[in-house]
């Protein structure tokens, strides 16, 4: 995070404020959830409100109340009120943790984050002003969760947001870490495809806000890049289908992301034509009953497994007509 363009008068006095804050704040710490003194947090909580009914109407202009100037002057600022705001039509936000900061001094501010089991973390914070409040909001009624991150300063004009963000939180309604553990108990299966799309997923909501860290990144990556080479040795494409008859060829093994949850993607070639519903229904039906001896586990424990199939591959200048199928297993 870089606070230091904040271009305001507070910055010539900065050093008198860390000397000596006012009587009113407590001592300098990291006050987390019902640890803040209630009249902040009552304070802190109206500024929520107020800036999530703005994100809700996508209105910069009321925002602009509690926005400091370099947020307004932020050219990005306008696009990350809209994004959030379509993102809050998916699912409403709630406040999952808040941290007042009273930074005795400047620097990088690290807060361990515990009693969470395996989604342990922690959060570095560079504190820039003597006050700060971070405030961490999650979508609990939706699988795909994104986390919108806020810190607000108090500067020399009032409590301003500096900082807003969003991030993927979950997938499939689990935390990186979760999707880790199920990685690593799907390749125990020798379930390669399945462990590799939870690893993808893992890693795309691996940092929620940009300073989290989860303890087990340095051993994620690790496994996730041995899964990387193991499935790039094992799967060379095209992967000819040689159990169906037709003989159709795997280009691409990706995922789908839906309002249930996240699911396998499977993009091959035909030499039926699109054209021959009946006859690309069929093929579907053979390369669906032998899936699951291609690629061990991807026809398992999940709702569903998505084909694109194609007459010629796509590409980025043309429309290449596709046929899309969707196999319901439970």
């Amino acid at each position: 995070m870089n606070l230091r363009k904040i271009n305001i008068p507070f910055i010539s006095v900065f050093l008198i404020f860390f000397m000596g804050q006012s009587c009113s704040s407590p001592k300098p710490g990291v006050y987390t959830n019902d640890q803040i003194p209630a009249g902040k947090r009552s304070d802190f909580h109206e500024l929520n409100t107020q800036l999530f009914d703005g994100l809700k109407a996508n209105d910069p202009k009321s925002l602009s109340l509690i926005f400091s100037q370099d947020m307004i002057d932020r050219h990005y600022t306008l696009k990350q009120v809209e994004t959030i705001s379509n993102h809050i039509k998916e699912g409403a936000y709630t406040l999952m943790d808040e941290y007042y900061l009273v930074n005795k001094r400047k620097g990088n501010d690290t807060i361990k984050v515990t009693g969470r089991n395996i989604n342990d973390h922690n959060l570095v914070i560079d504190a820039e002003t003597p006050e700060m409040y971070l405030a961490l909001f999650g979508q609990r009624s939706i699988p795909n969760q994104w986390m919108v991150s806020v810190i607000y300063c108090k500067l020399s004009y009032g409590w301003k947001v500096v900082l807003m963000d969003i991030n993927p939180y979950t997938k499939s309604g689990k935390t990186s870490p979760e999707l880790y553990e199920l990685a690593k108990e799907k390749y125990a299966k020798h379930y390669l495809v399945d462990a590799l799309n939870l690893m993808d997923l893992s890693h795309d909501c691996s940092e929620p806000f940009q300073g989290w860290i989860n303890p087990e990144v340095a051993a994620g990556n690790k496994f996730y890049t041995s899964l990387l080479n193991e499935a790039n040795e094992k799967y060379r494409f095209p992967l000819v289908i040689k159990q169906v008859p037709t003989q159709p060829k795997v280009f691409r093994m990706a995922t789908q992301t839906t309002p249930e949850g996240v699911f396998p993607m499977i993009y091959y070639y035909s030499k039926v034509k699109l054209s021959d519903v009946a006859g690309i229904k069929k093929e579907n039906e053979a390369v669906r009953n032998v899936i699951g001896t291609i690629m061990p586990g991807i026809d398992k424990d999940k709702h569903y497994v998505f084909y694109s199939v194609f007459n010629k591959r796509p590409n980025s200048y043309e429309s290449v007509d596709r046929y899309e199928v969707t196999d319901t297993l439970k």
